[in-house]
This record gives structure tokens, sequence and C-alpha cells, in this order.
């Protein structure tokens, strides 16, 4: 028996009045997460925004796409840009903030 395909992750960039969103979809980890780190890393220009991944169509991480995750967070806090975290499903929810503990580092935001 065959293993299911991975889903491919998808990368794009909204505009938004107060800084980039990073929309991504599809599966965050060691194969993906450099697309996701590098698109989310080049928004970071000029003076201080605020850095916004939306999480929405993620349907896999693994501790590569936390590790990601973290890099983007300190890139933006070390351009003085504030970063947060949008849309998590429940399970990335939980592996994130219950699991890690980073929910607050990585300004997970909670419906």
């Amino acid at each position: 028996m065959t293993e299911p395909a991975a889903t491919p992750l998808v990368v794009g960039v909204a505009t938004e009045p107060d800084g980039p969103t990073v929309l991504a979809s599809g599966e965050l980890d060691l194969s993906t997460v450099d697309r996701l780190v590098e698109m989310a890393t080049g928004q970071i220009q000029g003076g201080p925004a605020r850095l916004t991944v939306d999480l929405a169509g993620v349907s896999f991480c693994d501790s590569a796409g936390i590790n990601g995750l973290v890099k983007i967070r300190n890139a933006s806090s070390a351009a003085g840009w504030s970063f947060r975290l949008i849309n998590l499903s429940p399970e990335l929810d939980r592996v994130v903030c219950d699991l890690t503990g980073l929910g607050e580092f990585l300004g997970v935001v909670r419906a």
C-alpha cells in the first residue's frame, strides 16, 4: 500500500493597511518550510509594521514547520515589526500553544 501524496504548500501575500499577511495552505514540513520562511521574511521591508501569517489552510505542521515560524517571528522582531499567527486549526493550535508552549511567543490570535 502506498502512502498518500503530501499536499504541497501554497504561499501567497495579501496587502493589509497594517502590514502584509502571508497566506499558507497545504502541509508545513521539512520539505516545504523554506518556501514559507523566504516569502514571509521577504515581506519585512521599510518601517516597522506588522507581519501576519494566516495558517487557515495548513493541514499539517511538523517540528520543522514550528521552527520556521520561530525564524519568521525572530526576523520580524529583529526588524522592529510585530508578528502574529492567525486562523490556526484546532489541531495546529494545540501543537503550537499547548504542546510547545509557543503560543504567546508566536503571537497566536485565538478566535
